[in-house]
C-alpha cells in the first residue's frame, strides 16, 4: 500500500514539473510578448544636432551725422565774389583750382547763374547765407571801379559785390580776401560803413606763376578747415 502511494506521488511530481515546463513557461512568454507589442523595435538613438555656422556679420557703414558741419553735397559751400572788370582772368583760374579740388557743385562764382525774373538782391543774400566761406578777389581796380554815371560801385547799394559782402559780414560768415595783381587791402575810410569789417578779415595774396599753385594750396587748406569743421 505504501509503495503504491509513493508511486502515485512520484507521478504527481513528474506531472507538475512537466506542467510547469510545457504550460506555465509558454504562457508567461506569451503574456510578456503581448505587453511589449508585436515587432516592437528599440527606440533609435538621438543623433547629436549638427553644428550651426553663423553667417559672417556685415560691416556697418558709418553714417554721417546730418547735424555735422561737414559739407553738404550739392550745396554752394564756397562763394567767389569778384569784379569782371577787375580780375576776371585770375578769377577764372582760381575757380578752376577750386572745382578741381571740391567739385563744381560746391562753388558759386558767376552772377550769370541768377535766374531771370527773380530779385537778385534776395537771391544773392540767400546763396551767401547758405555758404560756408566767401572768397572776395581784390585786384587793382576793385575799390575804384565806377558805374556808367561815374559813381564808385561800392557806394551803390545795388552793387553785386557790395550785396555779397554785406550778406556775409552781417552773418559773420568767414570772408577771405584774395589779393591779386599786387593789390593791397583797402583802408577802412575807403569803404562804405557796412563793409568796414572787411579790413579785419585775414587775407592771402594769390600771386602769378611760379607761386600761384603754392598760394592756392594754402588757400585750399584753409577752406577745408572751414568745410570739415
Amino acid at each position: 500500500m505504501s509503495e503504491d502511494l509513493g508511486f502515485i506521488l512520484a507521478i504527481i511530481a513528474v506531472g507538475a514539473v512537466l506542467f510547469f515546463i510545457f504550460i506555465i513557461n509558454p504562457v508567461k512568454a506569451f503574456i510578456k510578448g503581448y505587453k511589449e507589442g508585436p515587432g516592437k523595435k528599440p527606440a533609435p538613438k538621438k543623433s547629436s544636432p549638427l553644428p550651426v555656422t553663423k553667417a559672417p556679420e556685415k560691416k556697418k557703414v558709418p553714417v554721417r551725422d546730418r547735424t555735422s558741419p561737414v559739407r553738404k553735397s550739392g550745396s554752394n559751400n564756397i562763394f567767389v565774389s569778384y569784379r569782371r572788370a577787375d580780375s576776371a582772368d585770375v578769377a577764372g583760374r582760381i575757380y578752376d583750382r577750386l572745382i578741381a579740388q571740391f567739385g563744381q557743385s560746391e562753388v558759386f562764382k558767376d552772377v550769370d547763374s541768377i535766374p531771370l525774373g527773380v530779385d537778385f538782391k534776395e537771391y544773392l543774400d540767400k546763396i551767401v547765407s547758405s555758404c560756408t566761406v566767401l572768397l572776395v578777389i581784390i585786384g587793382g581796380k576793385w575799390l575804384e571801379a565806377t558805374n556808367a554815371d561815374g559813381q564808385k560801385r561800392l557806394d551803390d547799394p545795388r552793387d553785386f559785390v557790395r550785396i555779397e559782402l554785406e550778406a556775409a559780414l552781417t552773418r559773420n560768415i568767414p570772408v577771405i580776401p584774395l589779393l591779386v595783381q599786387g593789390a593791397a587791402m583797402p583802408t577802412e575810410e575807403s569803404l562804405p560803413p557796412s563793409l568796414r569789417k572787411l579790413i579785419y578779415r585775414n587775407g592771402i595774396p594769390i600771386r602769378p606763376d611760379p607761386d600761384f599753385h603754392r598760394d592756392m594750396d594754402r588757400l585750399i587748406s584753409a577752406i577745408e578747415s572751414y568745410i570739415k569743421g
